[in-house]
């Protein structure tokens, strides 16, 4: 069981040619509809967009500890602490989070393909997956804030991002409209998945997810 700590991870497809061509938004519905077959949750995303203000934006990012240039090693822990800041301390509305994979100009960054989840649920092993898949947090009307996937494409020589400007660090903006070639593929939604896999135990979640803060985050 991966052990999640609020102070570490606060700063941690089944390929096909038709669900390329989809709009963000119906991506996510269908996502939404295998999750709901997994008996994992039953979700919904209004489709208008909600403007988070970049002072909010730029908040929830110094909140992070973990250095830009480790984000892609520690993807899960950043994403996830972030998307826990935005629903729990800045009480973003309608914030999902969100499993998949992650692509630049057409060509998928990691192995997951959609089965795969059912697999990690059924045998347990959503801890030793971890590197195979993406988390991000999406937003009414699709939009995409994720606080790691830059670090990764920086490294790799993809993008030049100066890590001293926070509002550099982060991708936000529409799914179908983002910069660097990026696409995202959601696959199955919400933190439930975290708890059926085996990757965070059940009494870990509840208190991360919970009404309580710990008090240097209050």
């Amino acid at each position: 069981m991966i052990s999640l700590f609020v102070a570490d991870f606060l700063p941690l497809p089944e390929q096909n040619d038709t669900s390329l061509a989809m709009s963000y938004l119906q991506d996510f519905k269908a996502a939404c509809s295998r999750t709901r077959k997994m008996d994992l949750g039953d979700f919904a995303l209004s489709e208008e967009h909600m403007a988070i203000d970049q002072t909010i934006l730029n908040a929830v990012e110094e909140t992070g500890h973990i250095p830009f240039a480790q984000r892609a090693e520690n993807a899960f822990n950043v994403n996830f602490g972030m998307f826990h800041m935005l629903a729990k301390k800045f009480h973003i509305p309608g914030a999902t989070m969100t499993i998949g994979n992650v692509a630049v100009n057409g060509e998928m960054r990691l192995p997951v393909q959609h089965g795969d989840f059912r697999k990690m649920v059924a045998d347990q092993t959503g801890e030793d997956n971890l590197g195979r898949y993406h988390i991000w947090t999406t937003l009414p009307g699709g939009w995409i804030l994720d606080h790691a996937v830059l670090s990764g494409l920086h490294g790799d020589g993809i993008v030049t991002v100066n890590d001293m400007i926070p509002a550099e660090r982060f991708i936000y903006g529409d799914a179908d409209a983002l910069p660097h070639g990026l696409t995202y593929h959601p696959m199955v939604v919400g933190v439930e998945f975290f708890v059926a896999s085996g990757t965070i135990d059940q009494e870990a979640m509840e208190y991360l997810m919970g009404e309580r803060f710990p008090k240097q985050y209050s």
